[in-house]
Order: C-alpha cells, then structure tokens, then sequence
C-alpha cells in the first residue's frame, strides 16, 4: 500500500512540474498582427432596410408611416400623418379587446386621448396589462433591437418585461444607429471641466433594450414572450 502512495505522489509532481514548466517557457509562437482600429462589422448599405429585416425576421411586427421632411410645417399633413399612425393603434386596441392598455411614457398621453385611446397612467403592483405602449428613443439597425430609456419621462417603469403580452413601440428611422458602440456614443457627451477635460455625462437614467421574439402558428403571446409591434415613422 505504501508504494502505491508513493507512486501516486510522484505522478503528482511530474504533473505539476509539467504544467509550471508550460507556463514558463517562453512561447515561439507569433501573434497575428491585428489592426485594433479597424472596423468590427462591415458599414450598412442601408440602415432602415437593415433594421426592418432584423426585426421582422426576429418574430416583430412593423408597420410604416412614410411622412415628407419638406412638408412637416403644414399642420393638415402633420395631423393626417398623426391619424394614420394613432388610429392604426386604435384598430389593434380594438382588434384584439384589449381592455387593460398601460400608456409608459409619459409624453404621449394628451395625443392618445385626441384619438380616444383608453389606456391606463399606472399599474397596480402584481397585475398585468393587455398591452404597454411606449417610444423608442433609439434602434440598432444591426441587430434589430429596439432600445429603451428614462430621459425626457419615456419611461415609467424599470423594466418593459413582464408588464403585459403585448408591446406597441412608436419610433422613427430618425432614431436608428447601426451598432450598439453608436449607441453609446451617442448617449454620452464629453463635458471639458479644469483638471478634468475627459469627464463622461450619460445623458440617461436607465436603458433597457429588447428584441422581439417569433412565435409558432397559433400560439399566443404572454407576459413572458409578449408580442412587439413596431409603428415606425420613415422621414422622407
């Protein structure tokens, strides 16, 4: 018994030995040489286009609203675009008997009294609505994830999740970045300060970001796995 202790102890060392004698000895091996400056991903060729397909193909649904730069002083247009998009809201309200709709930012509640959209400011604890609506601030074109934050009273609650089966986003393709480094650029600014000309301000308190998710013929959405549905404004 006691060789055989023995012996078990000097595989142990060979072993050890072995493995500091790997760690030590200087690699031959040549690294690559890598530009850390070039780019990660390949530029878009079309950011909307990109967005669009990433996010239907990810199980969202997208509906477009086209409006032209040039006529955006004129308030019978402004208003005829506003109806489409509102209305489009109303129509899937109504559609699917949504009875309990929770309106998340905060902003848009005057516009949907306009359109008679009955919806709820708060959500008492432990319950679930029908649907949320919310705007989307920014959207990654890469990814088709839709990004959501507090700045300006977008955002009533710390998480979007589990609120409801449903999710209305209201957005533009003036909000698109391609990656989500642009993202964050975006969302910091540099403030020059004596001593301290680097000092990063985030421009917001909190940020969630969300992708939608397919679903099987006939299955149904859930707080868990809710449906997203995109109202998306294309400046022209």
């Amino acid at each position: 018994m006691a060789s055989i202790e023995v012996k078990n102890t000097h595989c142990k060392n060979d072993i050890c030995n072995n493995i500091r004698a790997a760690l030590t000895t200087k690699s031959e091996a040549q690294l690559p040489n890598i530009d850390r400056k070039d780019k990660v991903f390949d530029p878009l060729e079309d950011s909307y286009q990109n967005f669009k397909k990433e996010f239907t193909d990810a199980g969202g649904l997208l509906y477009e609203f086209e409006v032209e730069r040039a006529r955006m002083s004129d308030q019978n247009y402004v208003s005829q675009r506003l109806g489409e998009i509102y209305n489009q809201i109303k129509f899937a309200v109504e559609a699917g008997r949504w009875t309990r709709v929770l309106n998340a930012s905060a902003h848009l509640s005057n516009i949907l009294r306009q359109f008679h959209i009955d919806f709820m400011e708060t959500l008492p604890e432990a319950e679930q609505a029908d649907a949320v609506i919310v705007y989307a601030e920014h959207l990654i074109a890469r990814t088709g994830h839709v990004v959501l934050s507090q700045r300006g009273q977008h955002m009533l609650y710390p998480s979007i999740a589990g609120l409801a089966r449903n999710i209305i986003v209201l957005s533009g393709n003036a909000s698109l970045v391609n990656d989500l480094k642009d993202l964050t650029g975006r969302m910091t600014t540099t403030v020059p300060q004596e001593n301290r000309p680097d000092d990063l301000n985030l421009k917001f308190n909190m940020m969630e970001i969300l992708r939608p998710v397919p679903f099987e013929e006939g299955e149904e959405p859930t707080v868990s796995k809710p449906r997203v549905m995109m109202m998306m404004i294309v400046e022209k």
